[in-house]
């Protein structure tokens, strides 16, 4: 269990005179808007993505100043090879920032990625996901800000460029949730999913078992509404996603890295060098947690294919043929 997890216990035993209760929270509820909601996910047979759809704030009426709406992931699921792989976000959307009492009635709709194409290797995946509202104009705006473009530094999608910075994110947002008087948990939810399909799901500011899960479902915007009628508490609307590409494959460092060099020794006419690099980048390519087997074969045969076009039958050298030098990320995996 995550600081979040920890928190919601606090708030669930009626610390710092929060309501004693559990938080409703409903795995699945039906969303035919949301792109891929229902597909099936396989292990090692497509990516994983998380969205934030909907939200509506009410506990940050308590303020009396403006606010600011914070949304935080913290996924952990397999990685191949590896120690299981966490993933760390906050979102400050614009739509969520510098609000006021009059934006407490309005659900907003946001739709903002969390975690970027993940590979999905089967297992549990583990959520803490967070909704806090946070006092605007004291002591805690800059370290949200520096949180905030911390988590942006860090991407949303390679997990490892963005392990460095998990416990900046992590850290600062247990700083930020502890200021009781200046922060409001809106609705919180620490739990394991065991994922099947796409799915749409929902925290609700309701007592756990207060609510028909059957009477769920998103209107034309995802706000979320209970037999027909919009809900008058607050909640979030999130997403778990199934995609089967993974478009920043670019940007995985150990590829790009050996990419770079094979294409360097084709430069250069060196067909042995070439050969040798293109050994490298497809050991590197196999081998790789962040690809699915089948986008790790389809790059692999895409760099062998450009070995050829430099050095076809008959020894002529690279630089006696057409050959384009390209970066990874136009190698065209999904061509």
């Amino acid at each position: 269990m995550g600081w979040l997890g920890n928190l919601l216990e606090r708030i669930a035993g009626g610390v710092a005179g929060a309501p004693p209760i559990e938080l409703t929270f409903v795995p699945s509820i039906p969303a035919p808007d949301i792109p891929g909601i229902g597909e099936a996910i396989e292990p090692d047979s497509c990516y994983i993505e998380l969205y934030l759809e909907s939200l509506r704030l009410a506990r940050a009426r308590q303020f009396a100043t403006r606010f600011h709406g914070v949304a935080y992931s913290f996924v952990t699921l397999p990685r191949e090879g590896e120690e299981r792989a966490q993933l760390a976000a906050v979102s400050k959307p614009e739509k969520l920032a510098e609000l006021d009492k009059g934006s407490l009635d309005h659900v907003i709709t946001v739709s903002k990625q969390m975690m970027g194409p993940t590979a999905f290797r089967g297992g549990p995946v583990s959520l803490e996901f967070g909704l806090f509202s946070v006092k605007s104009g004291n002591l805690l705006t800059p370290l949200l800000d520096y949180i905030t473009r911390v988590s942006s530094t860090a991407g949303i999608s390679y997990v490892g460029a963005i392990k460095p910075f998990v416990p900046l994110i992590t850290e600062g947002m247990n700083l930020i949730a502890g200021q009781l008087q200046d922060t409001a948990l809106e609705v919180g939810v620490d739990t394991d999913l065991t994922l099947s399909t796409s799915c749409a799901a929902a925290i609700i500011a309701r007592p756990k078992g207060s609510i028909d899960p059957a009477k769920l479902s998103l209107d034309e915007d995802r706000g979320l509404l209970l037999d027909g009628n919009h809900l008058d508490c607050g909640y979030a609307v999130f997403s778990l996603r199934r995609t089967p590409n993974k478009s920043d494959y670019g940007e995985i460092p150990e590829l790009k890295e050996r990419y770079a060099a094979f294409q360097s020794a084709i430069r250069r006419g060196k067909m042995m060098d070439s050969r040798d690099a293109l050994t490298a980048f497809r050991l590197a390519t196999i081998a790789s947690p962040d690809l699915i087997t089948t986008d790790a074969r389809r790059l692999s045969e895409k760099a062998n294919q450009k070995f050829k076009e430099a050095f076809p039958p008959g020894g002529i050298a690279a630089f006696e043929t057409e050959v384009r030098v390209e970066k990874l990320s136009e190698i065209g995996l999904y061509d």
